[in-house]
């Protein structure tokens, strides 16, 4: 019984101290702000306000990648979106598709459900968005779009050092299209959900990758 008692104890010790070295040199736990409303608009349907996820502390970022990055314009604060274009890029969003070097990326397959509802904190109404399924590098998720009244057009060449970010929700956006392009150092890689904002017993929004 002894030697059980050894064995657990040790065995937790070592777990805890594996646990402690990753979160310190390798991931961060950080939990979604709840009190910016554009930003928990523009981060659906992929994420929520009050999600906590798992961030790396370290590590290149590649296209396709949901990323926290420093807010240009909020010392203190993060802004959530995609990494789409870098250096050279062309990057244009039409009726807020995205196409790279005059590309576009089809998207075949809708989300479950197709549709969502976002509040838009910049007119204070709820709006209706068609969801599908989209991929670039490597990375498929989910990107939402007004059908009936699109964004304006943009076209940009992403400047040396610099990567162009595009919300999952094209149409209540906060990304490169509102501050600019960012520098990468000032981003880490978002790669995993924890648990939703309702808690553990929200089984469709726990323990799910997010990257």
């Amino acid at each position: 019984m002894r030697t059980w008692l050894k064995f657990i104890f040790w065995a937790g010790a070592v777990s805890g101290a594996m646990g402690f070295a990753l979160h310190l040199f390798f991931f961060e736990v950080w939990r979604v702000p709840t009190d910016d409303p554009l930003l928990a608009a523009s981060i659906e349907p992929t994420l929520s306000a009050g999600d906590l996820v798992v961030v790396t502390r370290q590590g290149s970022i590649a296209r396709g990648n949901l990323v926290r990055c420093a807010d240009p314009e909020a010392a203190g604060r993060f802004v959530v979106a995609r990494a789409i274009g870098r250096s050279g890029d062309r990057v244009e969003l039409e009726r807020e598709v995205v196409s790279l070097d005059g590309k576009r990326v089809p998207s075949p397959r809708a989300c479950d459900p197709p549709v969502i509802a976002v509040h838009d904190p910049r007119t204070d109404e709820d709006v209706t968005l068609d969801c599908s399924q989209e991929e670039f590098g490597d990375v498929a998720f989910s990107a939402a779009r007004a059908g009936d009244r699109p964004e304006l057009p943009t076209k940009v060449t992403v400047a040396p050092g610099g990567w162009f970010l595009v919300s999952d929700d094209r149409h209540v956006h906060l990304d490169s299209r509102d501050y600019g392009e960012v520098d990468p150092s000032s981003c880490q890689h978002v790669i995993f959900r924890i648990v939703g904002a309702a808690g553990f017993g929200d089984s469709g929004r726990r323990l799910s990758i997010v990257w």
